[in-house]
């Protein structure tokens, strides 16, 4: 078993990049943030700035020891655990090595793409809050919330696409 070094890299930067960010933005951050916004774009939670780093971290930790466990756990899992299309076909000896290595890198990616969206609310959190006294649902958030959405729908699509039917391979 071999991790992909692609998405072990990014979501290990973007690990390095949450610690920091939180290091970096606590000492700033007022003592009552702004957490939860309603639909009409007007804060509607709030939490303690120690609340939120300690829980917003664990999420973040939680969501990288988890990808690199289940990543690294693939492969003690058995078959009748996993549930693909023509899994006797993908999983047959010849194809397991190479199936499995292949759900492990687009679970990475999607853990990667799940931190990168952690990462990136944090920040719009931290700057609503340091930058008005009362905070409002940042425009951009949307952007950001399309772009995790896009991202896992692209990595899901790989998944399906991949395993949909048997390749027929033919020989020259």
């Amino acid at each position: 078993m071999r991790l992909d070094r692609a998405p072990m890299t990014v979501l290990l930067l973007l690990a390095a990049v949450a610690a920091i960010q939180m290091t970096h933005y606590y000492p700033l951050l007022p003592e009552r943030l702004a957490v939860h916004f309603g639909a009409s774009g007007e804060a509607d939670g709030w939490s303690s700035k120690g609340e939120f780093v300690v829980l917003f971290g664990a999420m973040e930790a939680f969501f990288v020891l988890f990808g690199v466990a289940f990543a690294i756990m693939l492969d003690r899992i058995p078959l009748a655990l996993i549930n693909i299309p023509h899994k006797d076909y993908w999983f047959s000896p010849e194809r397991q090595e190479e199936s499995r290595a292949f759900l492990r890198n687009q679970i990475l990616w999607i853990e990667t793409a799940t931190l990168g969206f952690l990462v990136a609310l944090a920040q719009l959190i931290f700057k609503e809050n340091l930058g008005s006294a009362l905070p409002r649902l940042p425009g951009n958030f949307w952007y950001v919330l399309v772009a995790f959405v896009a991202a896992v729908l692209w990595f899901s699509v790989r998944i399906i696409r991949r395993f949909l039917r048997p390749r027929e391979r033919t020989r020259v």
